[in-house]
């Protein structure tokens, strides 16, 4: 028999039914999955499947509420791992993720179904013991934990050492709040960290390593010490070369004002005038010229250029050719020249012309710095191989700051300055350079200020010029 068609609407409509639930119950299935899902994500370390700080948190919680109900103690471990920074930042992340989740299967493999195993976060990690009665049980977990720890560690195709740091805290003596129990434990943690640097620090370096690394230290300092004194040496140079530079430019052009005057007045000046201007003129150029060739010496002496044309010659001839190139200064002051020289005739290889430059320097000098009708000596003595030559005077001296750098070059005792205004501070550099160059010595003496000065010359005689004998040291 044909069904009827009220119940043909009948099936069809249970058919509906039937699909709807099925529909409804696949939906409701999909939803709590996702919301499984969500709830895991929410408690879950995605790293490293353990349960992270929110659900710690929340299982911290209901421990403590656990303990005030049964007046009972529980643990909690908080852990660090010695070295993961340096191992992301030479071996890379991806090997720092894999000793993070080793870190995780070895924990969770040394405690228990009801105990918990978190990742705090970075490369911390917290267990949390719910039943140890006391501190001496969380010690023996925390034990167990390094054991494991010791054993060794393969990442990848790398074996290395990892080990930990932990602190235990213990409720209720330590702490009855979530906050308490997890500073308190993370302080032990910090000190614990601190106390095995400290105590693996010898032995982890060998002895000779550490020396090595002190002495490494040490030239370190040395290094930047030499490099700090080389820069002010430098510095100090440079200020000493602008110096130099500013006061031959002053002394070059000091006798240019009055040459460019006379060269103005010899145009109008009457007939009778010309000599004077003509002497002026003179006067000037020879200062101009000593000037350069003073320092046209010194940069000769130091490059080695300076060059002498030795003959054998009488030294008593070098001797009276400077008193006549100083006796006009020495007789316009109305000073007292005094000569004592031995009677034997002495003979010298020397270069003439130089070595009275160089005695017409040190008598001119003392004319300088010695006062009005005062008393210049000049003495001449043979000692054994040597001729020995002596100036003195009875003028401001040289000041014991002075003395031993009177031969170094554009250096000028700062008392002098006032009596002696010309020159450049070299012509004492001249005189050692040219007097070394001939085989001599030269020494400067002085009892201080107003005392005057004597310098000292030895000279090889003329027997002894091939020999090459040093110059005794002067006194």
């Amino acid at each position: 028999m044909k069904p009827s068609h009220e119940t043909e609407k009948l099936l069809a409509a249970n058919e509906q039914l039937v699909l709807g639930m099925l529909r409804i119950q696949s939906e409701v299935q999909a939803a709590e999955v996702t919301l499984s899902e969500i709830f895991r994500a929410a408690s879950v370390d995605e790293l490293t499947n353990l349960p992270n700080r929110r659900e710690l948190l929340t299982r911290l919680a209901d421990a403590i509420t656990g303990g005030q109900r049964s007046g009972g103690s529980f643990a909690l471990l908080f852990l660090d791992l010695n070295g993961l920074k340096r191992i992301n930042d030479t071996l890379g992340h991806h090997v720092g993720d894999a000793v993070l989740m080793e870190t995780a299967q070895r924990l969770s493999a040394c405690v228990s179904g009801e105990d918990t195993v978190a990742r705090y976060g970075g490369d911390e990690f917290v267990v949390l013991l719910p039943h140890p009665a006391s501190r001496e049980d969380a010690q023996l977990a925390v034990d167990k934990i390094k054991l494991q720890f010791g054993q060794p560690w393969s990442i990848g195709d790398r074996q290395m050492p990892i080990s930990i740091s932990v602190g235990i805290s213990l409720y209720p003596d330590d702490g009855t709040d979530s906050k308490s129990l997890i500073d308190i434990a993370d302080s032990k943690m910090y000190r614990a960290k601190q106390a095995q640097q400290t105590s693996t620090l010898p032995s982890a370096i060998p002895a000779a390593l550490m020396m090595q690394m002190r002495e490494a230290n040490g030239a370190l300092v040395l290094a930047a010490l030499n490099a700090q004194a080389l820069q002010e040496q430098a510095e100090a140079t440079l200020r000493q070369e602008k110096f130099i530079l500013a006061m031959v430019a002053h002394e070059l052009r000091a006798p240019l004002a009055p040459l460019s005057l006379s060269t103005e007045m010899l145009a109008n000046v009457n007939t009778k005038d010309v000599p004077r201007l003509h002497a002026i003129i003179g006067r000037h150029i020879e200062h101009l010229t000593r000037l350069v060739e003073d320092l046209v010496d010194v940069s000769r002496a130091s490059t080695g250029k300076l060059r002498l044309t030795l003959k054998t010659i009488d030294f008593s001839q070098v001797i009276q050719q400077a008193i006549d190139v100083c006796e006009p200064l020495i007789s316009a002051k109305h000073q007292t020249l005094q000569v004592n020289a031995c009677a034997v005739t002495s003979y010298i290889d020397a270069d003439q012309l130089r070595l009275t430059q160089v005695l017409s320097n040190l008598l001119g000098n003392a004319s300088k710095f010695s006062p009005t009708h005062g008393v210049i000596a000049l003495s001449y003595s043979v000692e054994g191989q040597w001729a020995r030559i002596e100036v003195s005077d009875d003028g401001v001296g040289i000041s014991a700051h002075a003395l031993p750098m009177i031969f170094e070059p554009f250096i000028q005792d700062e008392h002098a300055l006032s009596i002696n205004k010309k020159g450049l501070g070299i012509g004492l550099t001249v005189v050692r350079e040219l007097v070394k160059a001939h085989g001599g010595n030269v020494a400067a003496h002085s009892n201080g200020l107003g005392l005057g000065s004597r310098f000292t010359l030895l000279l090889p005689l003329s027997e002894l010029s091939d020999s090459h004998h040093q110059a005794p040291e002067l006194q």
